[in-house]
Order: C-alpha cells, then structure tokens, then sequence
C-alpha cells in the first residue's frame, strides 16, 4: 500500500515530462552540451580521456550528446585559447579535498561517507556552470574498492554533470544520481547503478533542449 502511491506519482512525473519532451522542437538535440575539463590533479592523459570516454556514453545512453574541450595540460584543447562559451560547463579535477572552516578532516572515512566532488546547483539555471571533483578520494574509494581510477573519476563526473544539468541538488534512491556509492555496488558494477532513471533521462532531455533555445535567442 505505501508503495502504490510512489509508483502512481513517480508515473504521472514520467507523463508529464514525456509530453513536455514530445513538444519541444525536432532539432532541440543538434547542439552538444559543452564541458571544459581542467585536470590539475592526475598528470593522466590517458586514463582523463578513458574516463571522460565513459562519461560520452553515460550522457548518450540518456540521450545527451558531450563536446568535450581538454583544457589540462597535456589536453588535445591545451591551452583553451578561446574564450569561454556563455553556456559551456567546466569541470575541475582537483588534487585534493580541502576541509571548509571549522571542519576536521578525517583520515579514515567509512564506506559510503566521502564526497568525491561537488556542484554548486542553481535551480535556475543561471550560475550552475561548474564541478569539481577531488583526485585524492577517486583514488582512495577506488583502491579501497579494488577499481579503476578512471572509472571511478568518470562515474563521479557524470554524476556532478548530471547534477549540473538537471538543476537539481538532490539526490535519487538509485541509478547514478543517488547519495551513497557502496564498494560493494561499486565492485559489482551493475548496469542500472551507472544509468540515470527514465525520469531523468526524460529531463535531461528537457533541460537540454532547453538551453538549445536559449542558444537561438542570443
């Protein structure tokens, strides 16, 4: 009985966002978001350009086409000449996590209980342009987990751009957007545990196609 109602909203949300999606104009997905990688952590180019190759399919498998300009040294864009897009996203990895004010940095975090980055999200879309990934957890979770750093880094990117994109701060109880990554879940690497969920797919979409019509009106 509790969960029939969940299931009842969760269907109308679905509705609603496939109709909106329905109406929005045929070429609404031409344009690729595009998303500025600055790597000043891993001196990695290759294991950066497999992980930003599982975040392409990650987006695509929801409908999102990535362009992806390399502005890390060593990057295929370095040094990034042109000047930045007014919509472009910028994604940060950063060599280590730094405590805010006041907070205690603790040496041995459990399982599930580090952030591995972060999007400041503005629902309206108008500053929430960056994320930032923290190099020193991506690695700790992944050896903890006995994964992939470039794995791991490409799944937390995509789950900071799909907050990015979405506009939304919160977390979902499954798929790629929910709060807490187990090793566990991160070992068996199911499918469904990478994927965004039909709604948010519905609303990438949405959203996407929101900010092709922005582009047009510039």
């Amino acid at each position: 009985m509790v969960h029939r109602p969940l299931r009842t909203a969760s269907a109308v949300t679905l509705t609603v966002l496939a109709l909106l999606a329905a109406a929005l104009p045929a070429h609404a997905d031409e344009r690729p978001v595009v998303i500025r990688i600055y790597d000043i952590a891993t001196g990695d180019a290759e294991g950066r350009a497999a992980a930003l190759r599982l975040v392409a399919a990650m987006m695509a498998d929801a409908g999102v086409t990535v362009d992806w300009r390399d502005c890390s040294r060593g990057g295929d864009a370095h040094p990034c000449r042109t000047v930045r897009g007014a919509h472009d996203l910028v994604v940060r990895i950063m060599p280590a996590y730094v405590p805010r004010a006041g907070e205690t940095p603790r040496e041995h975090d459990a399982e599930g209980d580090l952030h591995l980055g972060f999007a400041a999200v503005d629902p309206d879309g108008h500053s929430n342009v960056m994320a930032t990934l923290y190099y020193d957890r991506v690695l700790h979770v992944a050896r903890r987990a006995g994964l992939d750093a470039s794995d791991l880094l490409g799944r937390a990117m995509a789950h900071e751009i799909g907050h990015l994109l979405l506009r939304v701060p919160g977390h979902n109880r499954s798929g790629l957007m929910r709060a807490i990554w187990t090793d566990a879940e991160l070992t068996q690497n199911r499918r469904d545990d990478w994927t965004f969920t039909d709604a948010e797919r519905l609303r990438l979409q949405l959203q996407v196609a929101a900010r092709q019509v922005v582009f047009e009106s510039d």
